[in-house]
């Protein structure tokens, strides 16, 4: 911020703001005056749902909990945080569980293969679970972020927003 030039009339009493004051002001409110700075969200949009699934498959199937995005630059970066319910049922015996992944598009995993519970005394388990991924699309298409879940192992049925547990998924455009 650079004020050159405060200057007053003749008799030094008064000062007139709009022809004296030369130089430029800082941004209002302490903003920096600058826009899509690296790093900085640009959007936020955030999907909920309370609808039940459940599977006893070992291959991923899709849940109700997604949520769409359009990135206004090709250099965005997304990052994908979910937290959701996730029950495992009907144990018999054995080492059994459930894993969710986060799609995009209904195509590419971006997450790990993670464990969502683990079980070995026949009995059955919920919890909240928490999943994040930072994607690089590259794209201003719409994306869709989507959370999919398997049973680990056969012999169990896994479950999401089961009881009418509430569930989200957030996407955030960062700027790249």
């Amino acid at each position: 911020m650079a004020l050159t030039r405060l200057n007053t009339n003749a008799y030094g009493t008064s000062l007139n703001l709009a022809s004296n004051v030369t130089g430029t002001l800082p941004a209002a409110n302490g903003g920096s005056g600058r826009t899509a700075v690296t790093g900085n969200v640009l959007q936020t949009v955030t999907g909920t749902s309370t609808t039940a699934a459940s599977t006893s498959a070992t291959t991923y199937q899709a849940s109700s909990l997604l949520v769409a995005i359009t990135p206004s630059a090709t250099s965005s970066k997304i990052y994908v945080i979910a937290s959701y319910q996730f029950h495992v049922a009907g144990i018999s015996s054995g080492n059994n569980g459930g894993q969710s992944t986060i799609y995009r598009d209904s195509g590419a995993v971006l997450a790990v293969e993670q464990d969502a519970f683990y079980s070995n005394n026949g009995t059955g388990l919920s919890l909240r679970q928490t999943l994040a991924v930072l994607d690089a699309p590259s794209s201003t298409s719409e994306i869709t972020y989507k959370i999919y879940f398997k049973a680990r192992d056969s012999g169990c049925t896994v479950g999401m927003m089961t009881n009418n547990g509430e569930s989200t998924i957030t996407a955030m455009e960062v700027a790249g």
